[in-house]
């Protein structure tokens, strides 16, 4: 379903924040029949409640049926084509959910075409081609039909499962998709739309942003390594990502492999930062010679160990940090990622709560730098399009409880509430329907 009134809306937030969005079809119902309004109206002090990339998930093992009915999320990621899908389960039939499979996918055949295109699988020889690979030159959509045209001597622009990446100066996508979801009765979400986003490259990088030294020989092997969650909280990421990686390592090998050797895959466990087991993970993938490393998931995560990537001269390429801390950080020009920064999810979700009547908004967030970013550039657009959000509360992941912080939303008594969150949503909104603000409470 398009909605034309958006664009002009849009366009005038561009102005003001290099950032231009247009809505496409995301064949569903975009009507709002539990909307901050409505719920006015009918007296409830129920809020309308809305979920971001880090809890957007299948919840019907965990809440009673009909608790999340009605609850909107935004996450990065266009529509799953079913040919992808259906890729997927053969490598794990188990999957339930597909968040950043795509991302997962695309990062791993960003970096063996960049390896293909630097004749080496060397990572600062990698890291120089990335952008090259992802726009530019002749569009391509697989691994096999873009190869034959670097085999072929010319430039490729490849747009992947996950849409066309187009890295900018500093190694983040120019160009994304934002899903927008809703809950269903079985507490799991379906699309209602995707919206198409441009990010305006921020400038040329910094000199801590680029790669300096000599760049060494590969050993003939492109290793890709593995840094995503299998436990903590954002272990429900983990599967859908890790199936993505596995998927493409399974497909260059189809393919022919990459220098015409068959790549490899290492694994290790990201986690999630509590405790922060990733530096002695990030260890393993060294010493096993990665070319690329694939993660983390977390934001966090990644800034806990990016320098211990990056200095060791090895490619990281996230498939999910979305936080604005990595468009500066100094990288020395190894550091890529898949997913979007969250000026942009911020900039849809903003939209979103707008369209739907919100003109009072809470945010309850993480205290971290992926919840920090996200509810920063969501406040951001929300009050440049005329909204007010009257409290931003960002609270500890791993509180006991999170009673005082819902208390004081609720006394804030915003139209609508975005949390922004990991798995501690399935504390927080028990404590939310405890406290009267619903969802459905």
């Amino acid at each position: 379903m398009t909605r034309p009134s958006r664009v002009a809306r849009i366009a005038a937030i561009a102005a003001a924040s290099a950032l231009a969005l247009a809505a496409c079809g995301g064949g569903g119902d975009s009507s709002d029949e539990s909307s901050a309004a409505a719920s006015s109206s009918s007296g409830s002090t129920n809020k309308q409640i809305y979920f971001v990339d880090g809890n957007t998930a299948d919840y019907s093992s965990d809440f009673d049926a009909g608790t999340l009915a009605g609850v909107k999320a935004t996450y990065p990621g266009p529509k799953l084509a079913d040919d992808f899908r259906e890729r997927l389960l053969g490598v794990d039939s188990s999957l339930k959910d597909f968040t950043y499979a795509q991302e997962s996918y695309d990062a791993v055949i960003l970096a063996a075409l960049a390896a293909e295109a630097a004749d080496s699988d060397n990572s600062k020889a990698i890291a120089e081609q990335m952008q090259a690979v992802s726009s530019g030159g002749t569009k391509c959509t697989s691994f096999p039909d873009c190869k034959e045209l670097l085999d072929n001597d010319e430039d490729i622009d490849y747009d992947g499962v996950s849409g066309p990446v187009d890295f900018n100066a500093t190694g983040s996508p120019s160009a994304a998709t934002i899903g927008i979801y809703e809950y269903g009765e079985d507490n799991n979400y379906k699309a209602v739309d995707y919206e198409e986003g441009e990010v305006t490259d921020s400038g040329e990088p910094a000199a801590n942003q680029q790669i300096t030294g000599d760049v060494p020989d590969g050993d003939g092997t492109f290793t890709v390594g593995s840094l995503l969650p299998q436990t903590g909280d954002l272990a429900f990421l983990g599967p859908p990502e890790i199936a993505g990686v596995k998927l493409a390592v399974n497909e260059l090998n189809e393919a022919g492999g990459v220098l015409g050797a068959d790549a490899t895959i290492v694994q290790a466990d990201s986690g999630d930062g509590t405790p922060n087991i990733a530096p002695q993970e990030v260890d393993k993938l060294l010493a096993a010679n990665s070319d690329v490393i694939v993660g983390a998931a977390s934001s966090s995560v990644s800034l806990s160990v990016i320098d211990k990537i990056v200095n060791a001269g090895v490619l990281q390429i996230s498939p999910a940090n979305t936080s604005t801390a990595f468009d500066t950080y100094a990288d020395k020009g190894l550091y890529f990622r898949t997913a979007p920064s969250d000026v942009l999810q911020g900039n849809v979700m903003a939209n979103l709560l707008t369209d739907d009547g919100n003109t009072d908004i809470a945010i309850l967030a993480r205290q971290d730098s992926y919840g920090e970013a996200l509810a920063d550039n969501v406040e951001k657009f929300f009050t440049e399009a005329g909204g007010n959000v009257v409290v931003k509360k960002l609270y500890a992941p791993d509180a006991a409880n999170f009673t005082a912080e819902v208390n004081d939303v609720k006394g804030a008594d915003p139209d609508a509430i975005v949390l922004i969150a990991f798995d501690e949503t399935k504390k927080i909104i028990p404590e939310m329907i405890k406290a009267g603000i619903g969802p459905n409470s």
